[in-house]
C-alpha cells in the first residue's frame, strides 16, 4: 500500500473499532517502527487521548534496516473524554509496570515459540497480552480484537477472566485461534446456525 492507502486502511479498521467502543475503552495497537508516523496520523483524529507509548523490549533482534530491531512500539490510546479503568495507578494496587515491558521474542525459537511463529509472522507472547488486558480492564469486561491472527488476545482474554470477541479476514487465522483455544482449555467450539460465512 501506498502511505495514503495505509493511512486510510487503519483510519477504516481502527475507526470501526472506535466505533463500538465505549467511552473510556483503552486501545493498545501495535505497530514498528516506521510506522509511527501513520498511526499518529491515522489514529490520532480518531481518539481521545495517546495515553502513552510503550516499547516490547523483545529478548531478540528481528530484521532491520541500520540497526536490527529488538522493540516494537505499543500505542496506548483512550476512546473518547471519560476516564479510563486504570489498575496500575503507579503500583497502588499491585501492578507495578512501566511503559517497556520485557517479554521474550517468539522469534529467538525457544521452547515452542518456533511452533507459535508458524502459526503467525507477528505473534505477540500471551502473557503481554494478558498484562496489558489486566492494567485497563476488570474482570468480566469485554476484550475486542479486530486482528485476530492466531489467537493469542483470545488466550489472555481466558487467562484473565475476560469476555472475548474477535474477527479476522483470513478464515484460517480463525480456525488457528479457536484450536489454540481448544489446546488451552478443553472448550468445544459452537458454530452459530449462519455463521458459516460465504
Amino acid at each position: 500500500m501506498t502511505t495514503d492507502q495505509f493511512r486510510a486502511f487503519l483510519t477504516e479498521t481502527i475507526g470501526a473499532a472506535v466505533n463500538v467502543s465505549r467511552n473510556g475503552a483503552v486501545h493498545f495497537i501495535c505497530m514498528d517502527w516506521r510506522h509511527l508516523d501513520d498511526v499518529s496520523a491515522a489514529c490520532g483524529p480518531l481518539f481521545g487521548e495517546l495515553l502513552n507509548l510503550c516499547v516490547w523490549n523483545k529478548s531478540n533482534a528481528g530484521m532491520g534496516s541500520l540497526y536490527r530491531s529488538k522493540h516494537e512500539l505499543v500505542f496506548v490510546y483512550r476512546v473518547g473524554d471519560a476516564p479510563h479503568h486504570n489498575a496500575v495507578e503507579l503500583g497502588r494496587h499491585g501492578r507495578n509496570r512501566t511503559n517497556v515491558w520485557d517479554y521474550p521474542s517468539v522469534n529467538s525459537f525457544i521452547g515452542n515459540r518456533r511452533d507459535d511463529l508458524a502459526l503467525h509472522p507477528t505473534v505477540k507472547p500471551t502473557a503481554l497480552v494478558a498484562d496489558a488486558i489486566q492494567d485497563v480492564t476488570r474482570r468480566g469486561e469485554l476484550i475486542l480484537d479486530t486482528f485476530l491472527g492466531s489467537g493469542t488476545t483470545l488466550l489472555a482474554a481466558e487467562r484473565t477472566g475476560r469476555v472475548f470477541c474477535g474477527v479476522d479476514i483470513d478464515p484460517a487465522y480463525v480456525d488457528v485461534a479457536i484450536d489454540r483455544w481448544v489446546a488451552m482449555t478443553g472448550g468445544t467450539p459452537i458454530l452459530e446456525p449462519g455463521s458459516e460465512g460465504p
